[in-house]
């Protein structure tokens, strides 16, 4: 699921992507299959779950590789997709990255890898490197949240950061919470996120849509011949 580029990501879209981010040597080795690559699609959120006032983001560019992020070379990933979402702010995103392994054994192992202190320290660096040396990046808070319970293996992890930026005399803050809600059956993983100011997201929305991809998951992976 690589969980910890997806909150990196949700970042790194709200300022210019980096010019040409270099490949990241321990990322998962990409050998994507066109029948992975359609499954991985045919998971992730698409427009029609959403309300009115979402439109589609560009494909972004990736973010740097986090310099405390574990040794992924030897797994292999077979598809993938991240579609995202903007809200009519300008600024609220929601999206959802689905990961397929080679094997199962590989995508449990990518799970166990993503502990709280991994994304807490590759938000923060990201985020940094994203907004430069004009605001101060503090982290308010990390932590898990209860799973949903849904697929074989589920999490959810909310994270808030405070951006502090000195305007005149008086500094400025904004508050960025992100937000992961993640989904594993057999070789697939699966990752609601999304990025807001001040609050999270309506609880109500996170879950109705976390539902909505673990039924396409277990729809998908239930198949005769299923993953």
């Amino acid at each position: 699921m690589r969980v910890l580029v997806v909150a990196a990501t949700l970042v790194a879209l709200l300022v210019a992507a980096p010019a040409g981010a270099a490949p990241d040597p321990k990322a998962p080795v990409q050998k994507h299959t066109k029948a992975d690559m359609k499954l991985a699609g045919s998971v992730a959120l698409s427009r029609s779950d959403l309300a009115a006032g979402w439109t589609k983001v560009p494909p972004q560019k990736p973010p740097p590789p986090c310099s405390i992020e574990p040794d992924e070379s030897k797994l292999v990933e077979t598809g993938t997709a991240d579609p995202t979402f903007l809200w009519s702010d300008n600024f609220t995103q929601i999206g959802s990255q689905v990961d397929i392994f080679r094997t199962a054994a590989q995508a449990r192992r990518d799970w166990k890898l993503t502990t709280l202190a991994l994304l807490r320290g590759c938000l923060l660096e990201n985020a940094r490197h994203a907004f430069g040396k004009k605001v101060t990046v503090r982290l308010h808070s990390a932590r898990m949240l209860k799973a949903p319970g849904l697929g074989e293996r589920s999490l959810h992890v909310r994270l808030e950061l405070d951006l502090i930026q000195k305007s005149g005399a008086k500094p400025h803050t904004v508050r960025l919470v992100s937000e992961l809600v993640g989904i594993g059956v057999g070789r697939i993983s699966v990752v609601l996120h999304a990025i807001t100011t001040k609050a999270p997201l309506p609880a109500a929305a996170v879950s109705s849509l976390t539902k909505a991809l673990a039924t396409r998951l277990t729809a998908k992976t239930s198949q005769p011949g299923g993953i």
